[in-house]
């Protein structure tokens, strides 16, 4: 009987080595750490710019290195008048990520809202918000966006007015899709039972269980709001010069494409990698949280 005790202790012990052996183990996803590494790394470069050393004068001419390939004195190599093509991917970039950040903040502030009004109040206003969705989704984006920014004029102001138009109906709608399905589990209609009040319902209850979805799609949206300002700034039609843009940049390259191949490649590569991190990290996000959109 003695033996019995300390039996148990090493067959337990046992067991739960072995049960820890056989749990499988967690994978280590690379790829969404390199994508955030990545994105954290251009947003710090960007954001410090001429305070590191690394970083010339943008618009400085060198007239013993005009349009020069990659070179350890300039990494991504001059453009047409010797500028450092490196220090204007690096002051460019501010605007670009500027011009995303301010039109992702205004796609949720008030796509956010109008979804979340459509799906938890319903009726009349649900009805108001899908037209007005598909109506603007109905418009080609890139002539709606053309079409303002050629009446407004060119500046940052309009571009963001303009590209934000694109992001509040496509955000309003997937808002809208998740506060159905939210607005239909119990703990929200057992609120509605107890008279709770209808703002404080979607402001506790509601709106927390929607905001993975924001958070998710507001990455992706960060990197289509990029490619949309992008091909602005290559066709002429965002910011006005002398003010760099990354499209702007690789605009300018596509003129002398044969003596500047650099300023095509090099910053597109840099705008490539910015979206597709952008939308790996959100396709991580939505995978995460397990969203559905069936309700869309």
């Amino acid at each position: 009987m003695t033996n019995v005790a300390p039996d148990m202790a090493r067959a337990s012990v046992a067991a739960a080595a072995i049960t820890e052996a056989a749990r499988p183990k967690r994978k280590v996803n690379w790829v969404f750490r390199f994508a955030v590494g990545w994105l954290a790394l251009v947003v710090v470069i960007c954001m410090l710019g001429e305070l590191l050393p690394f970083v010339k004068d943008p618009n400085e001419r060198d007239a013993q290195a005009i349009s020069q390939g990659p070179s350890w004195d300039h990494w991504f190599g001059t453009a047409s008048f010797g500028q450092d093509v490196f220090s204007r991917v690096v002051i460019g970039g501010r605007i670009s990520l500027f011009v995303g950040f301010a039109v992702t903040v205004i796609g949720i502030a008030l796509g956010g809202l109008l979804g979340l009004l459509a799906g938890f109040l319903r009726g009349w206003v649900d009805a108001v918000v899908r037209v007005i969705i598909s109506v603007t989704l109905a418009i080609p984006a890139l002539l709606l966006v053309i079409f303002i920014v050629a009446i407004q004029g060119q500046s940052l102001r309009t571009v963001i007015i303009a590209v934000s138009l694109l992001a509040i109906p496509a955000l309003a709608r997937i808002v809208r899709g998740s506060t159905l399905q939210v607005a239909d589990r119990d703990f929200v209609k057992a609120a509605k039972v107890l008279g709770v009040k209808k703002l404080s319902i979607l402001v506790r209850e509601v709106l927390p269980n929607v905001m993975p979805t924001l958070v998710s799609f507001a990455f992706l949206t960060f990197g289509i709001v990029l490619v949309a300002e992008s091909s602005l700034s290559f066709l002429g039609l965002s910011v006005e010069a002398p003010t760099i843009t990354w499209g702007s940049i690789i605009g300018e390259g596509r003129i002398k494409f044969a003596e500047t191949p650099h300023m095509v490649f090099l910053p597109g590569a840099v705008l490539f990698l910015t979206v597709l991190s952008l939308n790996f990290v959100g396709d991580q996000l939505l995978k995460r949280f397990d969203i559905k959109e069936s309700g869309i």
